[in-house]
């Protein structure tokens, strides 16, 4: 993550007044007319915070990765969204050894999401879940699905 980092959302940079918020805003807009609609939603309109990772299936036929999230519909309810990177070029994803936050098993909480464009003019997506665990995934198309 280049902007929302586990150790700003744990409260360890001791910044008490740093928001990565405007400066992301900031880059994003440069960026925003070459994104795919899908991925520029999730940044501007579509809020997945908290939301559970179901599912993740890769598909070496398709070079394809598939992710399935349970989000807050707004409305104390859930609602599903699948998110499908096409043309994988890379997919990468750590984990934080030392520490996280408190909450469910598996990946936790999804907290954080980053769009990007690589030096090579791939899509990259970033995100960061509450039990330290990060995805980077570099793609050439991207497809987002939700229903209520």
């Amino acid at each position: 993550m280049k902007f929302f980092t586990l150790d700003w959302w744990c409260g360890l940079q001791h910044l008490e007044d740093y928001d990565p918020l405007p400066d992301y805003q900031k880059y994003l807009a440069t960026i925003r007319e070459r994104l795919p609609e899908g991925l520029l939603a999730l940044q501007e309109t579509i809020s997945l915070h908290d939301a559970i990772l179901r599912s993740l299936d890769y598909s070496n036929q398709n070079n394809s990765l598939t992710l399935q999230f349970d989000a807050d519909d707004g409305a104390d309810g859930y609602r599903q969204f699948t998110i499908r990177y096409i043309d994988i070029v890379s997919f990468n994803t750590v984990a934080d050894s030392e520490h996280g936050l408190r909450g469910p098993h598996g990946f936790g909480h999804l907290g954080y999401d980053e769009a990007d464009i690589s030096a090579e003019g791939n899509f990259e997506h970033r995100l960061l879940f509450s039990t330290g665990i990060e995805m980077q995934i570099v793609f050439r198309n991207f497809d987002l699905t939700g229903k209520d």
